[in-house]
């Protein structure tokens, strides 16, 4: 599965991809740290997450 956290620069729209949800939720918490504003982490099937649902993302893998 596959990951896409995508947030607000100041010179524009950030996009990463990742492969884990543990990248993503680290990569999307590096974001928040350097002031991107409107991060968001989009997994392979469209469903977008919140940074305040990170911990559910991170969560729902422990079962696969």
């Amino acid at each position: 599965m596959f990951f896409v956290v995508t947030g607000q620069g100041l010179n524009g729209l950030l996009a990463v991809t990742c492969e884990t949800a543990a990248a993503a939720v680290e990569k999307a918490r590096a974001f928040i740290a350097d002031g991107v504003l409107d991060v968001l982490i989009t997994d392979a099937d469209g469903r977008q997450h919140l940074p305040g649902d990170f911990h559910r993302l991170l969560l729902g893998t422990q079962s696969l």
